[in-house]
């Protein structure tokens, strides 16, 4: 068979990649699948992004994760807990997400906390949210609504309509 003169190719590629970008969503000029971002600083990993599809809002800069789930490391590169929900945002610079329904964060002590949505920020390594929350471990229930969890010395607060119960 004849082969295709070499401007035809161009213009099919160009066509191919057009098409593309039309069709992603009004006000989407990004979208990634399968994501898989680690955040590193002087060298080390702070945090990881994995998410099933990543879309870059055209006039924000925000990503819209779905499926997002998050490890974070201490300053010795060992994981210290992990998060996991069904959607999320990420700021441009990558240094505050949110997370949205079924929002579940576990910390290698075995505290499991359960919510439908958290914020964190990098920046003053919080995690927080006016919601509901639940925190459960072995013969410990929380629950609470303003919760802030400092990352770096694993205090947590539980500031409004906290109720527990604690067994041996």
């Amino acid at each position: 068979p004849p082969t295709p003169p070499r401007d035809s190719i161009r213009r099919q590629r160009q066509m191919c990649i057009r098409d593309r970008v039309k069709a992603l969503p009004e006000g989407i000029d990004v979208s990634l699948q399968d994501i898989d971002y680690t955040h590193i600083e002087a060298g080390r990993a702070r945090w990881r992004l994995v998410a099933r599809q990543v879309e870059r809002q055209a006039k924000t800069s925000i990503l819209v994760v779905s499926s997002p789930q998050m490890s974070f490391y201490d300053e010795q590169g060992e994981v210290t807990g992990s998060l996991q929900a069904d959607t999320g945002e990420v700021s441009e610079d990558y240094r505050k997400v949110r997370l949205h329904d079924q929002v579940v964060l576990e910390n290698t002590s075995g505290y499991t906390l359960s919510t439908d949505r958290l914020m964190y920020d990098h920046d003053t390594q919080t995690v927080t949210t006016p919601s509901l929350v639940r925190l459960e471990s072995s013969g410990v229930y929380l629950e609470g609504r303003d919760l802030v969890f400092h990352v770096q010395t694993k205090k947590l607060e539980l500031n409004e309509q906290v109720r527990g119960i604690f067994e041996r």
